[in-house]
């Protein structure tokens, strides 16, 4: 089962989104996965540019989502990617018990330097808002 690990964190196109992971002493395995929702859709597993995907004899190409496996007690691990969504980003991890040890997860977001003050400024105020989910 997958349970929600850090907080949701606010992203725009253009964002650069780094994920670190630490594992607590208890712990021997960290399955993370980088989750996503926009337009309000539930949270699914993110797969980036994936609307940039390459068709091959008429048929997609397989395509696997952002994960991070952190091994060992005290191991850590950061994974960084841009974000290409105007959306929500959450971490979730893979246990098989609820009371399996829960991974440290901190999520930083750099707004896209590209974007001019109004822009930054904007994207900045945003980032408060929460995500509101339709059934």
């Amino acid at each position: 089962m997958r349970v929600q690990v850090g907080r949701k964190l606010r992203v725009g196109p253009g964002d650069e989104v780094v994920i670190r992971g630490r594992l607590p002493a208890s712990g021997k395995l960290g399955r993370l996965f980088v989750f996503a929702s926009e337009n309000g859709a539930e949270f699914s597993p993110y797969v980036p540019h994936v609307a940039d995907a390459l068709v091959v004899n008429g048929r997609p190409t397989f395509m696997t989502p952002l994960s991070l496996r952190i091994v060992g007690p005290e191991a850590a691990r950061s994974l960084s990617f841009v974000a290409d969504i105007d959306g929500f980003v959450c971490v979730m991890q893979e246990v098989d018990a609820l009371d399996d040890p829960k991974a440290k997860i901190k999520m930083t977001r750099k707004v896209n330097p590209t974007l001019g003050w109004v822009g930054w400024f904007q994207r900045k105020c945003a980032a408060w808002q929460t995500p509101k989910l339709t059934s």
